[in-house]
């Protein structure tokens, strides 16, 4: 017995009946969508560019009087994000060199802790890649949450070595003297700070493997800054700090240090008031 004594065969798709309809502001056509869908773990826009580098000679072999459109690509909103969220990472970097600067008020000084940014930056994406971390928003997130803890460590060596300066001692003898003083103090201020992040990783289902990457990431961060305050910070302020007496400062200095001192005596006013009211304290805050 045949197949075709029993049944009708026809070299076919599933379903001949389905029609679809390519609509623009000036024409409409008969058209066949294809559908590409990534595999699981695979990266939406190594799939999504992958396609676009394969359509120029898919493009060739089909019939002059066939077109090939895009209907939606999605890696589009993804990208969008992502330049939203790099924006948002240099608008912070900017900021944070801006607000180091007003209150350092010397372009030297300033240019030590902001050095740390970039490079705990590149340390982090070094780590990520030796991870298998990819480059998208949660890690961009993170990343752009660091970028306040990773100036910290830098800052406080700086404003330690700076002081030590200001005694008289050497740039090179400062930096040691400074750095030796409070490794300990940068070192503790670091692993607490990762340590806030390690709860996260006992979370489970969907919400710990997504917010996993996100505190590897920051945790990760914090680390390579604290080792760059430690290291590079030190170095940096034993080459090209100025000593206090080379310092000549200008009108502008001058002007904003009247209510710097403001600020100071504030400050001293009000600490004096907590160590005295103990009790109170505690019970207000």
């Amino acid at each position: 017995m045949r197949l075709a004594e029993v049944a009708t065969v026809i070299d076919s798709v599933e379903n001949d009946q389905a029609a679809a309809w390519f609509f623009t502001k000036t024409s409409k056509a008969q058209s066949i969508f294809l559908a590409v869908y990534k595999q699981p773990g695979m990266n939406t826009l190594e799939v999504a560019d992958a396609v676009k580098g394969v359509l120029p000679s898919f493009s060739e072999s089909l019939p002059a009087s066939a077109k090939l459109s895009i209907l939606r690509d999605g890696s589009l909103p993804i990208k969008a994000s992502v330049d939203e969220i790099q924006f948002t990472m240099l608008l912070t970097l900017a900021l944070v060199v801006m607000v180091i600067f007003l209150f350092i008020r010397n372009i030297s000084a300033t240019t030590i802790p902001s050095l740390s940014l970039p490079m705990s930056i590149v340390g982090t994406f070094a780590v990520m890649y030796l991870l298998g971390y990819s480059l998208d928003n949660l890690s961009l997130m993170a990343l752009t949450l660091s970028v306040g803890f990773v100036v910290d460590d830098s800052i406080v060596m700086l404003e330690n070595i700076v002081r030590h300066m200001e005694m008289g001692k050497s740039r090179m003898q400062a930096a040691l003297d400074g750095a030796r003083e409070i490794g300990f103090t940068i070192l503790s201020m670091t692993f607490s700070l990762v340590a806030i992040f390690i709860p996260l990783f006992f979370l489970s289902g969907l919400m710990g493997r997504l917010f996993r990457e996100f505190a590897v990431t920051i945790g990760v961060a914090v680390l390579v800054s604290g080792f760059i305050s430690l290291t590079l910070t030190p170095m940096l302020c034993s080459r090209f700090l100025r000593e206090p007496h080379l310092i000549h400062h200008g009108r502008t200095y001058l002007a904003t240090e009247k209510l710097y001192q403001a600020l100071v005596g504030l400050y001293d006013r009000s600490l004096l008031f907590v160590l005295r009211h103990r009790l109170a304290t505690m019970v207000v805050s």
